[in-house]
């Protein structure tokens, strides 16, 4: 005879069996799909409840052979808080065949196993890492004396700023969704972020706005201003200037937000004049370490262009520019303010820095106190654009 504790195991199992058989089966779907994919609102953004998702996007991420574990612990956040759902592939960048060769075995089948065989490793091409030949060594070494920075850190730097979205392992994607290894996500997104850019018609996505340093940089505003000059003179012809609505890139943008970069309409006139440097920028920075772009952002001619210009300047390494100014000046050259998108709602932290926590939200496991303690990035001064 079975106990009495079995006894009301087995009617409890019987209950339950019986009531899911009475339930209709769409509640049952509805409920399963609201735990895992979101609230009713969210769901109410999706076909049919299901969660959607860009077909030609990608996540990536440049792995270093020492922060490979660093980067298993990112790849395992990012699944838990979103991408399980939302299956975005992932490319993860080594520099070198010799870096490449550094990641064991054992790791690759953690990542494999972590993301379900949804990401690959990819080299970098030669052109895009290292100093350029064109470079004057002496110059180069010169500055690693003075302003620090290595080799490694610039050429990362350099390859963000213009190569990283040219990698024959994005070829097929449209969207690019930079995240780098010391991140973590403080909050489920039950929402798809490219998703939402794309309803809103946004080219660029980030979630902190904060200040660079000059010192490292000192001849980087003062070339962005050179370069606008320039570029202007040589586009000034009425049929480069495309209507708002049009489906190509205009090769002069218009309405766009140089006011984020250049200090007030007396700093954005000096810049277009050629004639701005360090004192009229604001030093203000979309930091990229999550960073959603399209590629016709880069590939279109003025940014295009603009990095070529600075690249041939060769602050990468006499200087050690970095590739959040730059993305910074390129996207306030190109883009509209409505072409921009904030994310106030992921909990989002790089490094272990400040950063913004929505404790308002359930799926948030982040208080407001210590790095999150009255977070404010002021982004709202800068960009009046799209955001959630």
């Amino acid at each position: 005879m079975p106990s009495s504790r079995v006894r009301i195991s087995l009617f409890l199992v019987f209950i339950a069996v019986f009531l899911i058989a009475l339930l209709p089966r769409d509640a049952l779907n509805r409920t399963y799909r609201s735990y895992y994919y979101g609230t009713p609102e969210i769901l109410a953004e999706t076909e049919a409840g299901a969660p959607t998702r860009s077909k030609n996007a990608v996540i990536f991420m440049l792995v270093a052979p020492s922060r490979i574990h660093q980067a298993t612990l990112a790849l395992l956040n990012v699944e838990n808080r979103f991408n399980r759902r939302l299956q975005y592939p992932y490319v993860l960048l080594t520099a070198n065949e010799e870096e490449d060769a550094m990641i064991s075995h054992e790791y690759r089948q953690k990542i494999d196993w972590i993301t379900q065989g949804r990401a690959k490793f990819a080299i970098l091409t030669e052109e895009s890492w290292g100093v350029p030949d064109f470079y004057d060594p002496a110059r180069v070494e010169e500055s690693y004396r003075t302003i620090g920075f290595s080799s490694g850190y610039r050429s990362m730097c350099r390859f963000y700023s213009g190569f990283f979205w040219k990698h024959p392992a994005f070829a097929e994607y449209d969207w690019l969704w930079r995240l780098d290894t010391d991140i973590e996500f403080h909050c489920d997104i039950p929402y798809d972020p490219i998703e939402r850019m794309i309803k809103a018609g946004a080219l660029y996505g980030f979630v902190q706005v904060n200040a660079d340093a000059v010192w490292v940089q000192p001849s980087l505003a003062t070339n962005v201003s050179e370069f606008l000059f320039n570029y202007y003179n040589s586009h000034s012809s009425p049929s480069d200037i495309v209507a708002r609505d049009s489906s190509s890139f205009p090769a002069v943008p218009t309405d766009v937000n140089h006011g984020f970069v250049w200090e007030g309409e007396e700093g954005i006139e000096k810049a277009l004049r050629g004639e701005a440097g360090s004192e009229e920028w604001t030093k203000m920075c979309m930091y990229n370490n999550f960073e959603i772009s399209h590629r016709s952002l880069w590939e279109s001619e003025i940014y295009t262009s603009f990095f070529q210009h600075l690249d041939q300047q060769g602050g990468f390494f006499y200087e050690r520019w970095g590739d959040s100014p730059i993305h910074s000046f390129g996207v306030a050259m190109a883009l509209r303010k409505d072409q921009v998108m904030q994310f106030h709602d992921l909990g989002y932290q790089h490094q272990g820095w400040a950063y913004e926590c929505a404790t308002e939200l359930a799926q948030c496991t982040c208080l407001k106190d210590g790095p999150a303690a009255d977070f404010d990035d002021q982004g709202y001064r800068w960009f009046n654009a799209s955001s959630v």
